[in-house]
């Protein structure tokens, strides 16, 4: 029997695509069928999700391949689909409704929308029998109290549109240091991380607070990053044969992951990873950029140079099916090995997960390097065997931006011109395939817009790319893309970014993005850009718009763990960017790799060879002898004729 296909079918999403086949008759989110719903008053089920979502691949099977359900879903409502990935700015706006229902948000997300797309009734995942009996209930409330629910509709609505300042604004003085006494109260002191269950890897809180506690000699801070960093690499949210990191935890010891593997994090992670390895030139870390990095070259790049998105948690139907083992399996694979991988991995005959064994990862257990690859490869090779998990390839910039300043660390941190390749090739892909002349696509091969956070990561991963190579095109490019982002997307009245651009379609609400999540918010990035591209140009705008929205944050910033980024920036800030100039008329890329592999993440680079007009290098001198000059504030040092005189100059306790 042929199948039958809905409307989605001639989409290009991964997600889309999955729910073609449903009898529901989905449509995609357009403004010919929100016209529709209007037209025959008819009430819109939203449906939002993502190609490697475990609870919405469940919801699907459950109830939208369910024929009575999609008969009743598709006689009394408009039914829409939403991948999140392609339209966050609709998915940010009816997560904000779902909450402020009393809500908790999540994805699969379901809302109920009046034909003028106002919400006013909501959820995440709803079993098969609750989704038959809400459905029921909504049409007949519908039919009995349609002015009841216009008017929730419309108060909902209203509550979207409250100003920033109206929702979160507090008298509170900023003050760091009641700041880091209120998340270190939260601190995980036995298993790492902040105290609870599912547990985040938050890369950007611990790269954050990382600096924080180098810049300020807090060792507490800094030895609880430590161990965050080595509990996380020590677990089963880390593929520890492979590489690449899980999206979370399900319990607090790091040991069950939802399996899925999301591009964001890897990128964010192997970041991370790299400020760690500057720091402390351990080994283990080392292996795990490496590892990370070959998975990511293995499964998640496309032969233009982009990379993909995810990596679905569940294959065959099952969640984890592709990365769990039995220990007979284990036994029968490795045979005399067998011993010495049970200690490496922590693995028992009962298993850690259901009768099955998820590997983690003992670094007490010595082992050289040859017999460790020889165990990894062949559980490798038997793995590869298996079904493996769906990738979404959907190649979205802002991620893609994420990934490239990780891997750029990682090469400043290694000096390991594989890793080199490997970004140069992606930087020049969103160069020329995400970018028409100053206007940034969201998705590869697709039509929709970039929203604020793909120009802010773009900027900041070409300001990133400058500084690791000193290549001028990508500086140039990041200052052409900061002037499009304050044309398009800045708000004057409220000092801030708005999400969308004054060209993208207008919504029931304009979001303003500010707080920092699993990825920071594209606000705070956008505060970074302005920052470093103020200071390397002398730009005056650019340092009044920071200083705006410096003065304008004050007023929100009363907890760490949600204003992390912007925290990270400030304290760079405040402890004065170091701009280093190498003048030297050789092309000596070693100078500038030797000083990318310090850790010294408040600093601007340049390597001055005479032939660059920037303000910055009006007043440096070129002669056939190198020295490094280092300015902060606009005043200058003695130039110094030694590296190790910078590194001396610069006094972290980690450049000793």
């Amino acid at each position: 029997m042929s199948k039958t296909y809905n409307s989605l079918i001639k989409e290009k999403s991964p997600y889309l695509l999955q729910h073609s086949t449903n009898p529901v008759n989905w449509e995609k989110w357009s403004e010919k069928i929100l016209l529709k719903a209007k037209k025959e008053d008819k009430l819109i089920i939203l449906s939002i999700g993502y190609s490697t979502c475990h609870w919405c691949h469940v919801m699907e099977k459950e109830s939208f391949e369910n024929i009575k359900i999609a008969e009743i879903m598709n006689k009394y409502f408009i039914c829409i689909k939403v991948d999140r990935e392609e339209r966050p700015d609709i998915d940010s706006i009816y997560m904000d409704a779902i909450q402020s229902m009393g809500i908790q948000g999540g994805w699969p997300l379901n809302l109920f929308l009046t034909p003028n797309k106002k919400p006013f009734y909501g959820g995440t995942y709803f079993n098969k029998e609750s989704w038959f009996k809400i459905l029921i209930n909504i049409i007949e409330a519908y039919k009995k109290h349609k002015d009841k629910i216009i008017l929730s509709s419309n108060n909902f609505s209203k509550d979207l549109n409250r100003t920033h300042d109206e929702k979160y604004s507090t008298k509170n003085k900023f003050s760091i240091s009641t700041l880091i006494n209120e998340i270190k109260i939260k601190f995980d002191y036995k298993e790492g991380g902040i105290s609870r269950s599912p547990k985040f890897p938050m890369p950007n809180l611990w790269k954050s607070l990382l600096f924080y506690s180098l810049e300020n000699k807090d060792k507490e801070v800094y030895s609880h990053v430590i161990m965050t960093i080595d509990k996380i690499s020590e677990g089963g949210i880390y593929d520890q044969i492979e590489g690449g990191f899980s999206r979370y935890s399900v319990d607090e010891k790091w040991i069950i992951p939802h399996f899925e593997k999301m591009l964001y994090d890897n990128g964010q992670l192997l970041d991370l990873y790299a400020d760690i390895f500057k720091i402390t030139k351990n080994e283990k870390y080392l292996h795990i950029i490496n590892n990370t990095i070959n998975w990511l070259k293995n499964n998640m790049t496309d032969k233009s140079g982009g990379f993909y998105s995810a990596i679905d948690a569940d294959s065959e139907g099952e969640e984890g099916k592709y990365y769990i083992w039995k220990y007979h399996e284990i036994e029968k694979i490795l045979g005399n090995l067998t011993a010495k991988a049970c200690k490496i991995f922590k693995i028992t005959k009962e298993g850690n997960w259901n009768n099955h064994n998820i590997l983690l990862r003992d670094y007490k257990q010595k082992i050289n390097s040859k017999k460790f690859n020889k165990i990894t490869k062949k559980l490798l090779l038997e793995r590869n065997k298996r079904i493996k998990p769906l990738i979404d390839n959907k190649i979205i910039s802002s991620w893609n931006a994420i990934t490239l300043i990780g891997l750029l660390n990682c090469y400043q941190a290694t000096n390991d011109n594989k890793i080199l390749e490997l970004a140069t090739k992606n930087a020049k892909f969103i160069k020329d395939k995400l970018i028409t002349k100053s206007t940034i696509n969201r998705v590869y091969k697709n039509k929709i817009g970039g929203f604020l956070d793909d120009y802010a990561y773009v900027i900041k991963s070409f300001i990133k790319y400058f500084e690791t190579t000193q290549n001028f095109t990508y500086l140039n490019k990041a200052r052409e893309l900061i002037e499009e982002t304050i044309k398009k997307f800045y708000c004057s009245k409220n000092k801030l970014f708005y999400y969308t651009s004054n060209t993208s379609e207008k919504l029931i609400s304009r979001k303003i993005e500010i707080f920092d999540s699993v990825i920071p918010s594209s606000n705070s990035i956008m505060y970074y850009n302005l920052l470093f591209l103020g200071k390397i140009y002398d730009d005056t705008l650019y340092l009044n718009i920071y200083n705006n929205m410096n003065f304008k944050l004050e007023k929100y910033l009363n907890n760490y763990e949600f204003m992390s980024n912007w925290i990270h920036v400030n304290n760079l800030n405040k402890s004065q960017i170091n701009e280093i100039i190498v003048n030297d008329p050789s092309n000596k890329k070693s100078i500038i790799d030797k000083i990318n592999s310090k850790y010294i993440p408040n600093k601007i680079l340049i390597h001055n060879k005479g032939n660059y007009d920037l303000d910055i290098l009006n007043s440096q001198k070129i002669n056939n002898k190198l020295s490094i000059s280092l300015c902060r504030n606009k005043v200058c040092q003695l130039p110094l004729k030694k590296i190790s005189e910078l590194f001396k100059t610069i006094k972290y306790p980690i450049l000793g």
